[in-house]
Parts: structure tokens; C-alpha cells; sequence
């Protein structure tokens, strides 16, 4: 007779390891499948940032030597890697000017090395006795007669196995959450590619800064830079829409003296659905958790979170009944984007700026200079006292700039589709 699990859980990122790890604590029997076969290592362009705003996205962490600590939801993980303190965070205009967001007392964010917090993760879920299987890949998953029934393909062979609780932490663009039908209630704004370099030799001026570069024409987009943590020389990490679109970046616009005879060590790539959060993460007996049922990504301490709090729920569940109304509840007041407007609050600048011409953002960005904005890295904070700014200043620029004027008010008060649609465009230019 085939075995059947307590938990299987399918994705073996942040999200699935701290689900197998928690719910093995639990005592549950776990299965945890992963579709690479080196579950540590990041071939993907992704976050390795830690939020440091207190209360970012339900949740409060901060560094206590090699732990992490999760204040709200009370538990730690342990990380033996690197750490850089992101002291500022800038919007750079394609001439150079400047919006700047930065903290004295403490860092913006933090950086850290995703693959030895992986690794750390794994290494306690391997020794928890947790069953493991990579190469596999979690294609569907089936509420039937009070169980979960989880087809999984491994080598080009498919076969299912069943379990009491399936958590799918499979990702942004999760095939279990297709399989279960929970995308067609989800608004889709479509499905962006991004290319990422991982560059040494980058001579910035600013090398613990978080950079978005803004702009079309030369500069042909947006794109954020971002350090690394090596052991070695600094390394950033550049994203942009096309490795066309980078390399036009790197050697043409007015940051190209930034990257003359810089070295590219790695190119990662994604590809991004960007769907509307699944705001009842529940399917029956299967939980979400993570980037599968969030805006964009919930990144990785949110990931960590969510995969804690959903395992803890299959537990109470399966230990006392009713363990997965906290879950939910939990997650719909905590994930920032669930909360109404938040998603078009934090799209509209960065999306909205798409649609401005370079001279536009080169004037706007002048005018708010000399502003430093005291904040963290947090698309929800931050973006609050520019709007201020931009229309504290919006008689000035509806005089020497009327066309940029009726910009930025369609970008203040335009619908979530719009402001994506032009986003997009821009992104893909």
C-alpha cells in the first residue's frame, strides 16, 4: 500500500523548507519535493534583502549574531553567511539627480547570501528526518474523500501520492495553484521577463545603496542595482527587461563610466505572472504559502513567514481541528498587498515614472534633490513623503511643465490597469 504523508510539501525555497522544518517540529511526516536539483543554489533573479522596517508585512526581524530573529511570530533560523547594511536607497534620474531615501540610526535593509540561508535551512530539514525528493516536480494537486492526492513528475515519469495537508509553496507562477483553479478569481496584469548580471569590477560611488536607475531612450527603462555579499570583491547585481536592454544600460547611458571593464560572472533570468494575492490561501486541505499566493513575491523573510505559519496550521489542524482560520486571517491583514490601494500605491511611481520622457525625470528629480527622505526600504513607507513632495511642488510644475503636470496627476489618480499597462510598456521598451 502506498504511503500516505501527514504534510507534502511542494517547493523547496524558503517558504517549503521552513514549512518541512516547522511541521517536521511539529511532528507531522513530511514529503518535501523540489523541482531543481541542487535545492540551494539561485539561478533565478530574485530578492536577498532583508526588510528592517518594524512591522514590515506583519512581522518585525532583526539580526542577533548568527540568527534571525522573528520578534512578532516568535521563532529564529539560523544564518552563518555575510551581511551588508544597505545605508541608502536612490531613484536616479538619467542625468544624475537624485530622490533619496535613507536612515542614520539604522540601515535601510540588509543584504545576505540566499544560497548559505538556504543551505542552513536545508541542513536542519535533512536532519530532522524529513523525506526529500529533488527533481521533482509538483504538477497538480486534487481535494478527493477528505485527502490531498499530488501528482508529482520526476525523470519524464508521473505519479501521484497522497497526504493528508498539501502546502504549495511552489512560487509565483505555481502549478499547483493553476491546478486548483485559484488563478481564475485573480486579476491579471501580465508577465514581464527580467535578466539579471551579477557584475564585479563596478566602480559606484555609492556602494552600500540600493539604486534604482530610471529612464528611456538611452537608458531604455528601470533598473535596479543592488549589492552582493561576497567574501571577495564587491559584486552588484543589475536587472533590466533583455540582456539587449543591460548592456545598452551598461555602455550607454550616463552611468556607463560606472561599468567600463566590469566582468559578468553570472546571468539569472524570471519570469514573472503578476496576478492580484489569492486573499483565501486555502483550498480545502491545500495551503499557499509564500510567493504563491502574493503580488509579485512576498521575498524571502515574508516566504518564511508564511510556510511557518502555514505548517503551524496543517499541525492545529490535524492535532485539534479548525487550524486554518488563523492562517488565513493572519495572512490577509499581514501581506501588505492585501490591504486595499496598496497595490496601486506601490506601483505608481516606479511604473508611473515608465511613462515620462528622460528630460521630464530629469527635471522632476531636480526639483526634489535637496529632499532626503528619512524611511526604509518599504514600497509602502517610502513612497508616501515623495508623493508629498511631488505634489507639494505640482502649481510650480504645472507652469513651466504642463504636459509632465497632467502626468503626474493621471499617475496619482489613474486606475491599477493603467498605471500597469504603462508601466509594462515601459519596462519592455
Amino acid at each position: 500500500m502506498a504511503k500516505k504523508y501527514d504534510v507534502i510539501v511542494v517547493g523547496g525555497g524558503p517558504a517549503g523548507l521552513m514549512a518541512a522544518r516547522t511541521a517536521k517540529r511539529e511532528g507531522l511526516d513530511v514529503l518535501l519535493v523540489e523541482q531543481k536539483k541542487e535545492i540551494t543554489k539561485i539561478r533565478r533573479s530574485c530578492a536577498q534583502a532583508l526588510a528592517t522596517a518594524p512591522g514590515y508585512n506583519g512581522e518585525t526581524v532583526t539580526v542577533e549574531g548568527e540568527k534571525i530573529i522573528f520578534h512578532i511570530n516568535d521563532f529564529s533560523i539560523k544564518y552563518h553567511g555575510p551581511w551588508l547594511d544597505i545605508k541608502e536607497f536612490f531613484h536616479i534620474s538619467p542625468n544624475g539627480s537624485k530622490i533619496i531615501v535613507k536612515r542614520d540610526e539604522t540601515p535601510v535593509g540588509k543584504i545576505f547570501n540566499k544560497e548559505v540561508l538556504l543551505q542552513e535551512l536545508l541542513s536542519e530539514v535533512e536532519q530532522s528526518g524529513c523525506e526529500i525528493e529533488n527533481e521533482t516536480m509538483g504538477i497538480k494537486a486534487e481535494n478527493t474523500n477528505g485527502e490531498v492526492v499530488v501528482t508529482l513528475e520526476s525523470k519524464g515519469k508521473q505519479r501521484e501520492v497522497k497526504s493528508r495537508i498539501a502546502i504549495a509553496a511552489d512560487g509565483i507562477n505555481s502549478r499547483i495553484v493553476q491546478s486548483l483553479g485559484l488563478n481564475k478569481s485573480r486579476k491579471f496584469y501580465g508577465t514581464p521577463r527580467v535578466v539579471s548580471y551579477v557584475l564585479e569590477g563596478v566602480q559606484s560611488p555609492h556602494p552600500n545603496a540600493f539604486i534604482l536607475f530610471l529612464g528611456k531612450g538611452r537608458t531604455n527603462g528601470l533598473y535596479p542595482m543592488v549589492p552582493e555579499t561576497p567574501d571577495g570583491p564587491p559584486l552588484f547585481q543589475i536587472s533590466g527587461g533583455s540582456e539587449e536592454a543591460i548592456n545598452l544600460f551598461l555602455t550607454q547611458s550616463t552611468f556607463s563610466s560606472w561599468f567600463k571593464g566590469v566582468k559578468v560572472l553570472q546571468k539569472k533570468s524570471a519570469v514573472l505572472n503578476f496576478h492580484t494575492p489569492i486573499l483565501e490561501p486555502v483550498a480545502e486541505n491545500v495551503l499557499i504559502a509564500g510567493d504563491s499566493a502574493a503580488f509579485i513575491e512576498a521575498f524571502v523573510q515574508g516566504a518564511l513567514v508564511y510556510g511557518f505559519r502555514a505548517a503551524k496550521a496543517a499541525a492545529k489542524e490535524l492535532k485539534e481541528g479548525d487550524g486554518f482560520t488563523e492562517y488565513v486571517d493572519y495572512w490577509k491583514t499581514s501581506f501588505g498587498y492585501n490591504q486595499p490601494g496598496k497595490i496601486e500605491d506601490s506601483c505608481r511611481m516606479a511604473l508611473g515614472m515608465l511613462a515620462m520622457e528622460d528630460e521630464e525625470l530629469d527635471y522632476l528629480f531636480a526639483l526634489l534633490e535637496p529632499q532626503t527622505i528619512k524611511s526604509y526600504y518599504d514600497e509602502f513607507a517610502y513612497p508616501v513623503p515623495i508623493r508629498a513632495g511631488i505634489l507639494g511642488r505640482i502649481d510650480k510644475i504645472r507652469g513651466e511643465k504642463p504636459d509632465l503636470a497632467r502626468k503626474i496627476e493621471m499617475l496619482y489618480e489613474g486606475g491599477m490597469e493603467e498605471i500597469i499597462q504603462i508601466g509594462m510598456k515601459g519596462y519592455m521598451a
